[in-house]
Protein backbone atom coordinates (compact mmCIF):
# COMPACT_ATOMS: atom_id res chain seq x y z
CA UNK A 1 0.00 0.00 0.00
CA UNK A 2 1.16 3.51 -0.78
CA UNK A 3 1.01 5.66 2.18
CA UNK A 4 1.83 9.09 2.63
CA UNK A 5 2.28 11.07 6.03
CA UNK A 6 2.30 15.19 5.76
CA UNK A 7 4.01 16.54 8.19
CA UNK A 8 7.24 15.82 9.77
CA UNK A 9 5.56 15.59 13.27
CA UNK A 10 6.87 12.56 15.45
CA UNK A 11 3.95 10.83 15.32
CA UNK A 12 4.40 10.60 11.39
CA UNK A 13 7.73 8.58 12.19
CA UNK A 14 6.56 6.54 14.83
CA UNK A 15 3.64 5.80 12.38
CA UNK A 16 5.96 5.52 9.53
CA UNK A 17 7.87 3.04 12.19
CA UNK A 18 5.19 0.70 12.73
CA UNK A 19 4.00 0.63 8.96
CA UNK A 20 7.40 0.72 7.16
CA UNK A 21 8.00 -2.57 7.04
CA UNK A 22 4.93 -3.54 4.82
CA UNK A 23 4.17 -0.40 2.82
CA UNK A 24 5.79 2.09 0.81
CA UNK A 25 5.89 5.20 2.61
CA UNK A 26 6.47 8.47 1.67
CA UNK A 27 6.60 11.65 4.77
CA UNK A 28 6.39 15.47 3.64
CA UNK A 29 7.72 18.33 5.18
CA UNK A 30 7.51 21.60 4.48
CA UNK A 31 10.50 22.32 6.19
CA UNK A 32 13.90 22.26 5.00
CA UNK A 33 14.89 19.58 7.79
CA UNK A 34 12.45 16.60 9.88
CA UNK A 35 13.22 17.44 13.96
CA UNK A 36 13.74 20.85 14.11
CA UNK A 37 14.97 21.87 17.94
CA UNK A 38 13.10 22.82 20.83
CA UNK A 39 9.68 21.59 19.22
CA UNK A 40 8.61 19.14 21.94
CA UNK A 41 9.70 18.64 25.38
CA UNK A 42 12.56 16.09 25.21
CA UNK A 43 10.80 13.97 27.98
CA UNK A 44 10.71 9.87 28.02
CA UNK A 45 8.60 8.34 31.44
CA UNK A 46 9.88 4.72 30.60
CA UNK A 47 13.20 4.41 29.25
CA UNK A 48 12.81 0.64 28.18
CA UNK A 49 10.31 1.85 25.02
CA UNK A 50 13.80 3.39 23.63
CA UNK A 51 14.76 -0.63 23.00
CA UNK A 52 12.32 -1.41 20.54
CA UNK A 53 13.06 2.05 18.17
CA UNK A 54 16.94 2.49 18.76
CA UNK A 55 20.33 1.36 19.02
CA UNK A 56 22.13 0.85 22.31
CA UNK A 57 24.98 3.17 20.84
CA UNK A 58 21.69 5.65 19.85
CA UNK A 59 20.58 5.04 23.48
CA UNK A 60 23.59 6.00 24.75
CA UNK A 61 23.69 9.64 22.03
CA UNK A 62 20.40 10.39 24.16
CA UNK A 63 22.31 10.98 27.45
CA UNK A 64 18.90 10.22 29.64
CA UNK A 65 18.78 12.21 32.95
CA UNK A 66 16.90 11.27 35.26
CA UNK A 67 13.78 13.97 36.42
CA UNK A 68 11.09 13.64 39.47
CA UNK A 69 9.09 13.51 35.87
CA UNK A 70 10.76 11.48 33.95
CA UNK A 71 14.23 11.87 31.90
CA UNK A 72 15.23 14.62 30.28
CA UNK A 73 16.68 14.62 27.04
CA UNK A 74 17.43 16.95 23.30
CA UNK A 75 14.08 16.34 21.24
CA UNK A 76 15.96 17.10 18.23
CA UNK A 77 18.42 14.15 18.66
CA UNK A 78 15.57 11.92 19.28
CA UNK A 79 13.86 12.78 15.79
CA UNK A 80 17.24 12.80 14.17
CA UNK A 81 17.74 9.13 15.26
CA UNK A 82 14.35 8.09 15.10
CA UNK A 83 13.91 9.93 11.24
CA UNK A 84 16.97 7.63 10.15
CA UNK A 85 16.14 4.84 11.32
CA UNK A 86 12.71 5.15 9.56
CA UNK A 87 14.82 5.64 6.25
CA UNK A 88 16.94 2.81 7.03
CA UNK A 89 13.35 0.77 6.73
CA UNK A 90 12.72 1.71 3.55
CA UNK A 91 10.54 5.49 4.33
CA UNK A 92 10.90 8.07 1.47
CA UNK A 93 11.32 11.89 3.30
CA UNK A 94 10.27 15.13 0.53
CA UNK A 95 11.47 18.03 2.90
CA UNK A 96 11.12 21.59 1.57
CA UNK A 97 7.76 20.54 -0.14
CA UNK A 98 4.59 21.73 -0.02
CA UNK A 99 1.03 20.12 -1.53
CA UNK A 100 -1.18 22.17 -3.59
CA UNK A 101 -3.71 20.39 -3.78
CA UNK A 102 -5.17 16.68 -2.57
CA UNK A 103 -7.88 15.13 -5.33
CA UNK A 104 -9.66 11.99 -4.45
CA UNK A 105 -10.88 9.10 -7.52
CA UNK A 106 -11.79 5.52 -7.08
CA UNK A 107 -10.66 5.32 -3.51
CA UNK A 108 -7.14 6.86 -4.84
CA UNK A 109 -5.12 10.03 -3.99
CA UNK A 110 -3.20 12.06 -6.39
CA UNK A 111 -1.49 14.88 -4.86
CA UNK A 112 0.33 18.52 -6.27
CA UNK A 113 3.40 19.32 -5.34
CA UNK A 114 5.44 21.95 -5.48
CA UNK A 115 9.32 22.24 -4.04
CA UNK A 116 12.63 23.25 -4.21
CA UNK A 117 14.32 20.35 -4.67
CA UNK A 118 14.45 19.49 -8.31
CA UNK A 119 14.16 15.74 -7.81
CA UNK A 120 10.82 15.90 -5.88
CA UNK A 121 8.41 14.55 -8.78
CA UNK A 122 5.59 17.23 -9.10
CA UNK A 123 2.59 14.37 -8.47
CA UNK A 124 1.75 11.49 -6.16
CA UNK A 125 -0.13 9.12 -5.78
CA UNK A 126 -1.37 7.67 -2.60
CA UNK A 127 -4.20 5.00 -1.61
CA UNK A 128 -3.93 6.44 1.94
CA UNK A 129 -3.08 9.97 2.91
CA UNK A 130 -2.90 11.62 6.64
CA UNK A 131 -2.64 15.07 7.95
CA UNK A 132 -0.27 14.49 10.69
CA UNK A 133 0.37 18.32 11.64
CA UNK A 134 -1.99 19.80 14.25
CA UNK A 135 -4.71 21.80 11.94
CA UNK A 136 -2.95 25.18 13.11
CA UNK A 137 0.63 24.07 11.83
CA UNK A 138 2.39 26.71 9.67
CA UNK A 139 5.61 26.39 7.41
CA UNK A 140 7.96 29.09 6.49
CA UNK A 141 6.46 32.47 6.19
CA UNK A 142 2.75 31.20 7.47
CA UNK A 143 2.88 29.05 4.25
CA UNK A 144 0.50 25.93 4.51
CA UNK A 145 -0.58 22.79 2.28
CA UNK A 146 -3.56 23.47 0.38
CA UNK A 147 -5.53 20.05 0.52
CA UNK A 148 -8.50 20.60 -1.57
CA UNK A 149 -11.09 19.84 -2.89
CA UNK A 150 -10.31 15.95 -1.03
CA UNK A 151 -9.26 16.65 2.41
CA UNK A 152 -7.46 13.79 3.84
CA UNK A 153 -7.76 12.76 7.45
CA UNK A 154 -6.05 14.55 10.48
CA UNK A 155 -4.31 12.31 12.79
CA UNK A 156 -6.47 12.29 16.12
CA UNK A 157 -4.66 14.57 18.53
CA UNK A 158 -5.71 15.13 22.07
CA UNK A 159 -6.96 18.42 22.97
CA UNK A 160 -4.02 21.09 22.27
CA UNK A 161 -3.27 24.48 23.65
CA UNK A 162 -0.48 26.55 23.09
CA UNK A 163 3.02 26.09 25.22
CA UNK A 164 6.07 28.43 25.57
CA UNK A 165 9.00 26.40 25.71
CA UNK A 166 12.59 27.82 27.46
CA UNK A 167 16.03 26.62 27.23
CA UNK A 168 18.49 28.06 29.71
CA UNK A 169 21.72 26.76 31.66
CA UNK A 170 20.65 24.48 34.67
CA UNK A 171 22.92 26.34 36.69
CA UNK A 172 20.92 29.81 36.41
CA UNK A 173 17.52 27.90 36.60
CA UNK A 174 16.31 28.35 40.03
CA UNK A 175 14.44 25.81 42.21
CA UNK A 176 11.99 28.80 43.01
CA UNK A 177 10.95 29.43 39.36
CA UNK A 178 7.88 28.03 38.88
CA UNK A 179 7.23 26.15 35.31
CA UNK A 180 4.43 23.47 34.51
CA UNK A 181 7.22 21.08 33.06
CA UNK A 182 10.88 21.32 34.38
CA UNK A 183 13.35 19.24 32.34
CA UNK A 184 17.14 18.57 33.79
CA UNK A 185 19.35 17.50 30.66
CA UNK A 186 22.65 16.22 30.76
CA UNK A 187 24.47 18.14 28.73
CA UNK A 188 23.66 21.28 31.79
CA UNK A 189 20.87 22.72 29.95
CA UNK A 190 17.19 22.74 31.65
CA UNK A 191 13.47 22.90 29.46
CA UNK A 192 10.85 24.99 30.81
CA UNK A 193 7.58 24.88 30.17
CA UNK A 194 4.35 27.07 30.23
CA UNK A 195 0.65 26.16 29.41
CA UNK A 196 0.16 30.32 29.56
CA UNK A 197 3.49 32.21 28.58
CA UNK A 198 6.62 32.20 30.92
CA UNK A 199 6.52 33.32 34.37
CA UNK A 200 10.41 33.61 35.03
CA UNK A 201 13.03 34.51 32.37
CA UNK A 202 16.58 33.86 33.41
CA UNK A 203 18.97 36.92 33.25
CA UNK A 204 20.61 36.53 29.98
CA UNK A 205 17.31 35.28 28.33
CA UNK A 206 16.70 31.92 27.03
CA UNK A 207 19.20 30.02 24.51
CA UNK A 208 16.43 28.44 22.78
CA UNK A 209 12.85 29.41 22.79
CA UNK A 210 9.65 28.59 21.34
CA UNK A 211 5.71 28.33 20.74
CA UNK A 212 4.24 25.56 19.88
CA UNK A 213 0.95 23.78 20.10
CA UNK A 214 1.01 20.39 22.27
CA UNK A 215 -1.60 18.19 23.73
CA UNK A 216 -2.75 20.29 26.97
CA UNK A 217 -2.32 17.61 29.26
CA UNK A 218 1.22 18.13 30.15
CA UNK A 219 1.03 13.94 30.78
CA UNK A 220 0.68 13.88 27.37
CA UNK A 221 3.72 15.33 26.73
CA UNK A 222 6.23 12.49 26.38
CA UNK A 223 7.55 10.14 23.57
CA UNK A 224 5.86 7.28 25.73
CA UNK A 225 2.43 9.02 25.44
CA UNK A 226 2.93 9.57 21.73
CA UNK A 227 3.81 5.80 20.89
CA UNK A 228 0.92 5.06 22.91
CA UNK A 229 -1.23 6.96 20.66
CA UNK A 230 0.19 6.06 17.35
CA UNK A 231 0.45 2.42 18.23
CA UNK A 232 -3.77 2.71 19.16
CA UNK A 233 -4.25 4.46 15.96
CA UNK A 234 -1.86 2.51 13.42
CA UNK A 235 -4.22 -0.59 12.69
CA UNK A 236 -7.83 1.59 11.63
CA UNK A 237 -5.40 3.96 9.55
CA UNK A 238 -4.40 0.12 7.14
Amino acid sequence: MNIVLIGGTVEALVLAWELGVEHNIIVIEIEAEVGLPMTHPGRIMNSSILDDLFSEDQISFLALKENPDGYGCRWDWVMKHLAANVARRGVSFMTRTRVLSCTKQDDVYLLELTSSERSTPTHLLADRVLQMHQPSGRGPGGRTHQLQPSTPPIFPHPKTTEWFGGTTLSSEHHASSKADLILQRADGMTELWWSKGPEWMPMYGFIEQCTTVLPEDKEQLSLDSVLSRVRDHAPKFV
